[in-house]
């Protein structure tokens, strides 16, 4: 005769989670909220108020970079809001870390969304400290043209970032995968994917830097969209 002992463990389901912990996710799915909002804010201010002052590209370098010199204070803030919204980032990866470990107790898809998060938190923003360098070095008495050519440390700095981001929007589309939820935020995900891939040649071809202005803006919102769902599913 055999005995048949019954495990007490219960059955897998989502984590238990204390009040704090909760709170911790909440908040940590917030900053993916404020990364969206303000990436998208100072995008708007930049286009409206900021570039329109450094002239056409189609303009004479020398004429150029005097005027992007000549608007070099606004060109600051500007930098400077792009690098404080960029690592809006680095408070969003707690709950990402969280998220993706439910899904994936090995660790694998957690640890690469972090760390490619990070890249992502440093490589654009430090263009705009890139840049402060160049508007510096003019200050100092180098030739304007100097402004010009560091233009495209912005587009190319963008294209750079799209290939962490590959690695970021796949390990979280795959975690969603794994669940089974949020279909729709997958089929976007991966929507994003050849997108970005095509959008990252920009640092070959310029002329695909619309494709990577399209996939980068699809990318922002769906980091916002995400986050909401994060947030609306905390206790889940």
């Amino acid at each position: 005769m055999h005995a048949t002992y019954l495990d007490p463990t219960p059955v897998r389901g989502g984590p238990h989670r204390s009040p704090a912990d909760t709170r911790l996710l909440r908040i940590s799915a917030r900053f993916g909220l404020a990364f969206t909002t303000c990436q998208l804010a100072v995008m708007a201010a930049m286009a409206l108020v900021v570039l329109p002052r450094g002239g056409s590209p189609s303009d004479p370098a020398v004429e150029r970079g005097t005027d992007v010199f000549a608007a070099e204070y606004l060109y600051r803030l500007g930098n400077f809001a792009f690098m404080v919204a960029g690592m809006l980032m680095l408070g969003f990866l707690g709950v990402v870390a969280a998220r993706l470990r439910a899904a994936d107790s090995s660790g694998v898809l957690a640890t690469v969304a972090v760390a490619s998060g990070a890249l992502l938190a440093l490589i654009w923003p430090m263009t705009g400290m890139l840049h402060d360098v160049a508007l510096e070095a003019a200050g100092a008495g180098s030739d304007p043209r100097i402004l010009a050519g560091w233009d495209s440390v912005a587009p190319f700095g963008l294209a750079f970032s799209v290939l962490p981001r590959l690695f970021f929007v796949g390990a979280i589309v795959a975690s969603l995968y794994r669940t089974g939820r949020a279909p729709w935020l997958r089929r976007t995900g991966v929507a994003l994917l050849p997108l970005g891939l095509v959008g990252s040649a920009t640092l070959v071809f310029a002329g695909l830097f619309p494709v990577l202005a399209v996939s980068t803006l699809g990318y922002e919102l769906w980091i916002g969209a995400l986050a909401w769902h994060w947030l609306r599913t905390t206790d889940r």
